[in-house]
């Protein structure tokens, strides 16, 4: 993690961005999609991060909830009382919104920058969050927040959080289309795609840096995974969806590439490559009914 960043630049520019440039493109460029094997899925993931059964008919907080590749996938499920999605980008929400009703589900939204989190003390009872620490100014003040809102004996899972050398082994492997891009403006007078930014993709994480993050948190349970999907998905895949998404054909090709990958990744991969080269950083953490705290695993 980084250790200094300027909150005001960081928040705004997420704003910024977030909504003027990810609210129309990021379901596309990410392959987001709403249906019953995706449904299926995200549940068996959030549960093999916490370990046990996701909690039902409750209260649950989508945190960086951007277009709402989870709290839809919840809310589709039918196991929880209120899914409310929370994000920076009102942008953002607003495809949350539109994918919920298409999806024929309910979910609540509130705009928030995240720093001080818009819910009353111990009134939640499971927090999620897919790929969002990254993006805060402080990681560490936000999980502070995070216990705050939950119940005691309250989970919060988080997931698709880049690892620290697995951000390395993609930034490296994305050189040449950077460089096709760059080419790609200088000729055309486009502005091409727009690549990440210090001040937008803030954070990578390591085991060391997980463990900074859950202090404070019982059961812990740090479970980084995935490699090859990851890997191929932000080094050539994105650019495809996002290029040449609209031809026939395109994004149910890749879509059945990634889903091959991710079964190599669950079947071989995770076992093999070391922890802190997996590139989805993932973890879950209860707030502890008592003040001490359990060991990490």
């Amino acid at each position: 993690m980084r250790q200094s960043v300027d909150v005001n630049r960081v928040l705004e520019q997420n704003r910024r961005y977030h909504d003027e440039v990810e609210a129309d493109v990021y379901d596309t460029r990410m392959g987001v999609i709403h249906d019953s094997f995706t449904v299926r899925q995200m549940i068996a993931e959030l549960e093999r991060v916490l370990g046990r059964p996701l909690p039902t008919g409750c209260t649950v907080v989508d945190v960086g909830a951007g277009t709402g590749n989870v709290a839809v996938k919840l809310a589709m499920s039918g196991r929880f009382d209120r899914i409310i999605a929370a994000d920076i980008s009102e942008g953002m929400l607003a495809r949350a919104r539109a994918s919920a009703e298409a999806a024929g589900c309910s979910i609540e939204t509130v705009q928030t920058d995240m720093v001080r989190l818009p819910f009353e003390d111990e009134t939640i009872d499971l927090v999620v969050g897919c790929a969002v620490l990254h993006h805060l100014p402080d990681p560490l003040a936000f999980m502070a927040e995070v216990r705050r809102v939950l119940k005691p004996g309250g989970s919060c899972i988080f997931i698709g959080e880049p690892s620290k050398w697995g951000k390395r082994i993609i930034e490296t492997l994305k050189l040449p289309l950077i460089g096709v891009n760059r080419v790609y403006k200088l000729v055309s007078g486009r502005p091409g795609i727009s690549w990440e930014h210090d001040n937008i993709d803030v954070h990578t994480f390591s085991i060391r840096d997980l463990r900074r993050v859950t202090a404070g948190y019982e059961n812990v349970r740090l479970v980084p995974e995935g490699f090859l999907e990851t890997v191929l998905d932000q080094s050539f895949f994105t650019a495809i969806r996002y290029m040449q998404g609209t031809l026939p054909g395109v994004i149910p090709v890749v879509t059945a590439i990634r889903r091959t990958c991710r079964a190599l990744d669950q079947s071989l991969l995770n076992r093999i490559v070391p922890r802190d080269l997996r590139t989805d950083m993932k973890f879950s953490a209860v707030k502890p009914a008592r003040t001490d705290t359990a060991s990490v695993t």
